[in-house]
C-alpha cells in the first residue's frame, strides 16, 4: 500500500484505530529513520484517545516507552531504537503490557524473539520525500481479514 503524503498515514491509522473495538493488539512498527512510524502512531493514538491530548505524544525514543489511557485501557507505545539486549525489556515489564493493552511497538524487529505470536507487523518503506510504502504482515489471531478494508 502506497502513502502519498501524511493525510493518507493518518487515514490508514484511523481505520486501524477503528477496527480494533477493544481488542488487545500488538502492533510492530518497522523502517528506516524517518519512514513515518511515530507519525503513524501519533495519529492512531489521537484517534483512539478521541483527539484529547493531541499535542503530548512525543516519540519515546529517549525515554523508551509512553503510556497512554484511552476508554477501553491503556496504550503501551515502545521504541526499540536504543536498546541493545533483550534483557532490556525486563526492566520495562513489556512482557505484562502485552496483556490486555494495545501495544505499539517502534523498531520492533531487533527484539523478534520477544514478540507476541499474535501480531500485527507494519513495514514502512521510504519511497520518496513524501511516498512511503506500508507492507502489512499478520501473526497468529490476526488475520487479513480483521482489517476488512485493506
Amino acid at each position: 500500500m502506497i502513502v502519498s503524503n501524511e493525510k493518507d498515514t493518518q487515514n490508514i491509522a484511523n481505520k486501524i484505530a477503528n477496527s480494533i473495538n477493544g481488542t488487545n493488539l500488538v502492533l510492530c512498527l518497522n523502517g528506516d529513520l524517518g519512514a513515518g512510524k511515530t507519525t503513524f502512531t501519533r495519529h492512531l493514538i489521537r484517534n483512539l484517545q478521541n483527539n484529547k491530548f493531541a499535542n503530548e505524544i512525543p516519540s519515546p525514543t529517549f525515554t523508551l516507552l509512553q503510556i497512554y489511557d484511552y476508554q477501553l485501557g491503556q496504550i503501551y507505545h515502545y521504541d526499540f531504537y536504543r536498546l541493545d539486549k533483550i534483557e532490556e525489556l525486563f526492566e520495562l515489564n513489556f512482557s505484562e503490557s502485552l496483556r490486555n493493552n494495545i501495544c505499539i511497538i517502534e523498531w520492533a524487529n531487533k527484539f523478534k524473539k520477544a514478540l507476541p505470536v499474535d501480531r500485527v507487523e507494519i513495514d514502512f518503506e521510504i519511497i520518496s520525500e513524501n511516498s512511503r510504502k506500508l507492507k502489512f504482515n499478520f501473526s497468529g489471531k490476526f488475520k487479513k481479514d480483521f482489517f476488512q478494508w485493506l
